[in-house]
């Protein structure tokens, strides 16, 4: 596969998970209709969860040399199986990724509301449909797409891991460009604010592609990368320079992790997401 035709194809994958959204009225983003409806997240999962599948077997034909489409066939090339061993799924995927938020787990977890914060978000997750959405079905379907797909894809086209890496987060971050319309649709008068906010979604997304891409080849594995979405969606974004409540030393002290979270995460990054079926 040439370098044009990997690029029809993976913006292709793009369109088609975005494109979804806005083909039915239901799905649609709508000023009557929230996306945080139950009915409208219903929908956009099943239209998701279909072009997804799609996806998935479009990645697994254009992979095969022989046109072989057997069930066996398609887990493997597409990596859902063989699902890792459990102590390796855990230190490659949120081992790791909790040494990145090792600040914001004390804050939520010591600081907070101890342990009822993680039953509350496991609580949400598994009964509102937009805790499923966030944590389940959103990096479920977004990882598979845009890690498995799209950076099998890149790599059958001859593209290095190293550029993967830099390159296909790209998509991803393009995917999320399409929310600016949505708050433009419901407040016209905030179009600047919505610009803005694509945009840093845009950054912040494409950045935790790199990670999400990295442990994709480090782990050879859909898991690991589905498993540290779910958690870094669970935790939100780092409260960078913001004063915690409560006494003035918890704000001392989650500075102080958070910086020390990053130093330690650059580390421990590659022993951690070692494993016997790594691309790189």
């Amino acid at each position: 596969m040439d370098p044009f035709t990997c690029f029809l194809a993976c913006a292709a994958l793009t369109l088609l998970y975005v494109g979804v959204l806005y083909v039915h009225p239901r799905t649609r983003p709508s000023v009557t209709a929230s996306r945080d409806d139950d009915d409208v997240i219903k929908a956009r999962v099943a239209a998701i969860s279909l072009s997804s599948v799609f996806s998935g077997l479009a990645t697994a034909w254009i992979l095969s040399s022989d046109g072989s489409m057997s069930s066996e066939y398609i887990l493997t090339s597409l990596r859902i199986w063989p699902i890792p061993p459990a102590m390796e799924l855990f230190r490659s995927s949120l081992l790791i990724t909790g040494v990145l938020f090792i600040g914001p787990l004390v804050e939520k977890i010591v600081f907070s509301n101890g342990w009822k914060y993680l039953m509350t978000d496991t609580e949400i997750a598994l009964t509102g449909w937009i805790g499923r959405r966030n944590y389940i079905i959103g990096p479920l379907t977004e990882e598979f797409v845009f890690r498995v797909c799209i950076v099998s894809i890149e790599l059958a086209s001859g593209m290095s891991p190293l550029r993967a890496i830099f390159v296909s987060p790209l998509y991803f971050g393009a995917a999320h460009i399409h929310h600016a319309y949505e708050v433009y649709l419901v407040q016209p008068d905030l179009l600047k604010l919505a610009l803005l906010s694509s945009l840093f979604q845009f950054a912040f997304t494409t950045v935790f592609g790199w990670y999400a891409t990295f442990v994709f080849l480090r782990t050879g594995s859909f898991w690991q990368p589905f498993i540290a979405h779910a958690f870094c969606n669970s935790m939100g974004i780092p409260k960078f320079g913001s004063k915690l409540d409560g006494p003035v030393w918890h704000t001392h002290v989650y500075n102080v992790l958070l910086v020390g979270g990053a130093v330690l995460f650059g580390v421990l990054l590659y022993p951690l997401t070692m494993t016997p079926n790594a691309v790189i």
